[in-house]
């Protein structure tokens, strides 16, 4: 019987969009600095290319593809490329999906456990926590505030040890195979893949990356949860 639920925040929770945009705008602006005449447009398919192949950093795997082997252009801009990821986190606009609070209201009157399960920086946490979005949650930091990240499977025992329940009562819910899908399955959860932003386009590569259930976005959670509780 499920008892939790651990939600992931870019892409279920938070529309990251806008950020993916900016990147390959600036990875863009970047490679035609180094003299590489490029568009936007083809970086955008350079990066779904890479995402459909399960690479785990596809924006950084389109700059190595355009400057290789030039290691030396490669680091430059990778420096570069990190600094205007720094300044744009640091002053991004949050952006709540719609029916989000909605949803995890449902969740809470139905008694799950829920759990926050989240690649972010502790400025995100802080929001989350300010807008009472994750209100009456049993664990409510980010990977920032833990000090470890997915998919590294303590990042998920933390979690679960902290609410205390075992992987087998737990459901991981997120947009990415590689990072929730999959060690979720190997930790022994059940795992619900939500299809939104970029990640949507990744293609399983082996069994362990397909989900327990798929659903369009996170107002659909609780009826996949009926589904998914009876496996």
């Amino acid at each position: 019987m499920l008892k939790a639920i651990l939600l992931d925040v870019g892409g279920p929770i938070m529309n990251e969009d806008p950020e993916y945009r900016a990147w390959e705008r600036f990875l863009a602006s970047c490679l035609t600095d180094t003299g590489i005449d490029i568009t936007e447009e083809e970086v955008r398919r350079t990066v779904l290319d890479y995402t459909r192949r399960m690479d785990s950093n596809p924006w950084l795997a389109v700059l190595w593809h355009y400057l290789k082997p030039d290691v030396a252009r490669f680091r430059e801009a990778d420096r570069r490329f990190s600094e205007f990821k720094r300044e744009w986190l640091a002053r991004r606009e949050f952006r709540v999906r719609e029916g989000v609070r909605e949803t995890i209201a449902v969740l809470k009157k139905r008694g799950y456990i829920l759990a926050i399960a989240a690649n972010q920086e502790a400025r995100t946490g802080e929001f989350l926590r300010r807008e009472g979005i994750t209100a009456g949650f049993a664990w409510d930091l980010v990977s920032e505030e833990m000090g470890v990240m997915k998919p590294l499977p303590l990042f998920f025992r933390m979690i679960l040890d902290g609410i205390g329940v075992s992987p087998s009562e737990a459901v991981m819910v997120g947009d990415r195979l590689d990072h929730d899908v999959l060690p979720a399955h190997v930790l022994g959860m059940r795992a619900i893949r939500v299809l939104v932003g970029p990640y949507r386009e990744q293609i399983p590569s082996i069994p362990a990356h397909c989900p327990d259930y798929t659903i369009p976005d996170l107002r659909v959670l609780p009826a996949a949860l009926e589904a998914v509780d009876t496996y």
